[in-house]
């Protein structure tokens, strides 16, 4: 079995510090927010708050008060309220203490009962701390093999080996890194090494400074510093002289200095001033190596001192990762397992915490008896990171074994490590670090172009957050990230405009993981929807989805306007204002993908827009319908005609019925139905289906109106497929014309219009002046659209089918063989575009007199377009019929 790694134990309090996390831990198992707590208590959500950042104790007055907050959160066992007012009196006595206070009388407390009975303490009155120096090197007992650490680990050895007198190099080694990275467990490979090489070692904790000071002042004592002195002088000047005149190497690591300004620095001033516990030991023998969370410059310098060096411990890449998840559940020698261990590896960023907990939690699942395994219980590497994908808590799959001994490294959870951290910050005057990076954790997993999406005055509009500025924002980002809990970048992927460099923040995967099943996330699930879709609607207002001047800034929030959707997938939500403009927002997103070509990406966002839409909408909801709509478009665009005639013909009649026949939306799922029968070679009703529209379109919507524009471009396309090329260039040239003043020459429909014209003027027999017209208008889409878009390859293929006409076959055939790779890679091998393709290559090898290969080639065209579009549709017949006349040439 598997136990809560959020249990709150009164018994593990010893520091306000301890008392806030523990009380953290009590607030979010029962899913209260601190405003909630705040109104029921009378207490304003700032006092409250720093109850729970183990600032201050809960006061005295009024009386009860602890008592009432324990049972507001749900605690009513005596036996646990006793424990609790253990702690209480525990710790607000050693703080009195050390305060130089004394104690109060014996009276009425928080529980109501008498204080507690007084600990033993110091002949100074100081807290008695039982502290050791030695490195815990049975900590690493039974824990998997060290990875990709020997190149750190080694130089610091050699460092510590080398250390003289006269040495120029840095003596302080700062590990930083994401909670969970390692830092530990390297800053103990590297004392084990120093150990076994004779080096006088010493290990401290600086994550709580009454246990720092014990500990230095348990070193001071090893040297043989005279008590007197201890008493009336510096013990931080003691401990430095006396490691200055050891003749001998030495290393002091202090582990868990997450709090540099805190637990290392002299009253405040700065950590690397030489008055504190850190100082350039460079004229000694000594090295000293510290583990932090904290990277900022504001705690070691910009730019550090140069007798500190700064290592980041990252990550673990995934072959590396695969190979621990491998030890750890011996599931090693298949080549498919390792392929799902490297894959895991990657889904959980290569975190050594994360790892070792999926490796413990997997091989614990395989132990147990099958009958006894639930289908909710993953199995192997992928069903993990399943079951991660599809929403299952990660605090259900990254806890530890209900026997873990709490001595051990991954006691401490995964997500305990960052709360910490954020503690920390609270402290540190960045009370909101907690809920944005939650809020952050809420939006996608691409890189987030913060600039654009975190606005300051609609995130206090929120009732996630308190007032904000920019600055604040900004001060709270280089916060989270001086704690490693982010990384801040730039892109030199264009803005908005699609030029210059782009502020971008990219989350651990984890602890996107585990910050967006927060507590305070779930409780308060409907809330962050809002804010994501506020937010990103906000960052999208004014960006056209169609338009390739707007795609840029499409490219960098398009995953996250999916999110929100995520989240009321995730939470089960069912009703809110938010819900259908967050519907809204992912559909324009999908629309994105499909208008630069990115059609797989496309139908999945569509189905998961439509997923939540049936769940959430009224059958006849508008916004429904839209998305039936656009998913049949896709269809289209992906060849697959009898699903996207299906489609169109259900959405156009759900939308005559609802919303009238002349509705915009109604014609338009008129005319895509008609360039589906079209496409499906049923030209006659699709040629009365344009003309009808048309009809309709001029006198609703005006003449020179976009869409009406699109079915009298419609109309040429039937004329075109009727054999009437004349016809056709007259309409395509009104269209033109019209386009061109209207929507601008750059625009894309403007560009399809061109090639359209473009096409019918090659058919006329105008080959040497369209050619010249294609080449630039291929160079044009390319640059606007992408060399692989849908639109640039199909000018291309009017290209190739003219160069060969044109008698130019050995261009001809290299261009229609790019033509085949490139769009059986996008589109699929048997995409109408890609047989139009494969049958232009055919008939240009038989030119060749490649009489096999051009057989081979229509032969398998001819199997596809049966198969894809019937045995009587007008492409299968006149591939029927070349591959007939390829056979009776042959000799």
């Amino acid at each position: 079995m598997l136990d809560d790694p959020a249990r709150p134990d009164p018994l593990r309090i010893a520091t306000r510090k301890d008392f806030g996390r523990e009380l953290t831990l009590v607030k979010d198992a029962s899913g209260h927010t601190v405003r909630r707590l705040a109104g029921e208590l009378g207490v304003p959500p700032s006092t409250l708050g720093g109850y729970f950042a183990g600032t201050h104790l809960p006061g005295l007055h009024p009386p009860g008060l602890l008592l009432r907050l324990l049972q507001a959160c749900g605690v009513a066992d005596p036996g646990v309220l006793e424990e609790w007012h253990r702690a209480y009196w525990r710790v607000k006595r050693a703080a009195d203490e050390h305060a130089g206070q004394g104690s109060r009388g014996a009276g009425p407390d928080q529980a109501g009962s008498a204080e507690p009975s007084r600990p033993p303490l110091l002949a100074d009155g100081s807290r008695l701390v039982s502290v050791s120096t030695r490195p815990p090197l049975g900590r690493v007992g039974g824990d998997p093999e060290i990875r990709g650490r020997d190149a750190l680990v080694g130089a610091l050895a050699g460092v510590i080996s080398g250390a003289s007198l006269l040495r120029d190099e840095p003596s302080i080694h700062v590990l930083h890194g994401l909670g969970g990275c390692g830092k530990s467990t390297v800053a103990l490979a590297t004392a084990r090494a120093a150990m076994a090489a004779g080096v006088r070692t010493w290990w401290l904790v600086a994550d709580d400074v009454a246990v720092l000071t014990a500990g230095m002042l348990s070193i001071a004592m090893e040297l043989g510093a005279d008590p007197d002195e201890l008493r009336l002088g510096s013990l931080q000047d003691i401990v430095w002289r006396l490691l200055g005149g050891l003749q001998e190497r030495w290393l002091l690591v202090l582990d868990n200095a997450d709090d540099p300004p805190g637990a290392l620095s002299l009253n405040g001033r700065p950590v690397t001033d030489g008055t504190g516990w850190l100082r350039d030991a460079g004229r000694s023998l000594g090295t000293v190596v510290v583990t932090s969370c904290d990277r900022s410059e504001s705690s070691w310098g910009a730019p550090p001192p140069p007798w500190l060096a700064l290592h980041e411990v990252e990550c673990l890449p995934p072959d590396l990762g695969a190979d621990l998840l491998i030890e750890l559940t011996g599931q090693g020698g298949d080549l498919g397992a390792e392929t799902g261990a490297a894959m895991l590896a990657e889904r959980l960023g290569g975190l050594p915490l994360a790892l070792v907990l999926a490796g413990r939690y997997l091989a614990e699942i395989a132990g147990m008896p099958g009958s006894w395994i639930t289908p909710d219980l993953p199995r192997g590497f992928g069903g993990y990171a399943q079951a991660l994908d599809r929403g299952t808590e990660p605090a259900a799959l990254l806890a530890t074994a209900a026997a873990t001994p709490p001595t051990r490294p991954e006691h401490m959870t995964v997500s305990r490590t960052w709360e910490l951290s954020l503690d920390l910050l609270a402290d540190r005057g960045l009370a909101e670090a907690r809920r944005l990076l939650q809020f952050l954790a809420c939006l996608g997993s691409a890189p987030v172009p913060y600039e654009l999406v975190l606005n300051a005055r609609a995130m206090s509009a929120s009732p996630l957050f308190g007032t904000l500025s920019p600055r604040l924002v900004w001060e709270t980002l280089r916060g989270l990230e001086a704690l490693g809990l982010l990384d801040l970048t730039t892109s030199p992927a264009g803005e908005a405009n699609g030029e210059g460099a782009v502020r971008l923040l990219v989350l651990h995967p984890v602890v996107r993981d585990v910050s967006r099943w927060h507590a305070d996330v779930r409780a308060m699930s409907g809330d962050f929807v809002a804010l994501a879709v506020a937010l990103l609607d906000s960052a999208v207002e004014d960006a056209d989805p169609k338009h390739p001047q707007d795609w840029a800034r499409w490219s960098l929030l398009t995953d996250h306007c999916a999110a929100p959707l995520d989240l009321i997938d995730d939470h089960g939500l069912q009703a809110g204002v938010a819900l259908p403009s967050a519907v809204d927002l992912a559909n324009r997103a999908a629309g994105y993908l499909r208008a630069v070509g990115q059609l797989g990406r496309s139908e999945a966002a569509y189905a998961q827009a439509g997923s939540t839409a049936a769940r959430v909408l009224r059958p006849e909801d508008p916004r429904l319908l839209t998305i039936l709509h656009d998913t049949a478009r896709l269809h289209y665009d992906q060849g697959r005609l009898r699903e996207a005639e299906q489609g169109f013909r259900e959405v156009l009649d759900l939308r005559q019925r609802h919303l009238g026949r002349d509705h915009p939306d109604t014609l338009t799922s008129r005319h895509h139905l008609a360039r589906t029968l079209l496409a499906r070679g049923v030209p006659t009703e699709a040629g009365a289906l344009f003309e009808s529209t048309f009809r309709t379109r001029s006198a609703v919507l005006g003449e020179t109106h976009p869409d009406t524009l699109t079915s009298h471009h419609g109309i040429a396309d039937q004329l075109s497929a009727e054999g009437d090329h004349r016809g056709a260039r007259q309409v395509y040239e009104r269209v033109l014309a019209s386009r061109t003043e209207h929507l601008g020459p750059g625009h894309p429909a403007t560009l399809v219009t061109r090639h359209y014209l473009a096409r019918t003027r090659y058919r006329l027999g105008e080959h040497t002046e369209v050619a010249g017209e294609l080449r630039a208008l291929a160079d044009t889409n390319s640059g606007l659209r992408g060399a692989d878009h849908p639109r640039t390859l199909s000018v291309l293929g009017t290209l190739a089918d003219l160069l060969h006409d044109s008698g130019q076959l050995d261009e001809a055939r290299e261009l229609a063989a790019s033509l085949v790779e490139r769009r059986r890679r996008l589109l699929g091998n048997a995409h109408r575009a890609t047989l139009a393709s494969r049958y232009r290559l055919g008939l240009i090898l038989f030119d060749l007199g490649d009489v096999d290969h051009a057989e081979e080639t229509l032969a398998d065209v001819l199997v596809d377009r049966q198969r894809t579009h019937g045995l009587r549709h007008p492409d299968t017949v006149m591939t029927r019929e070349t591959l007939a006349a390829v056979r009776r040439r042959r000799p």
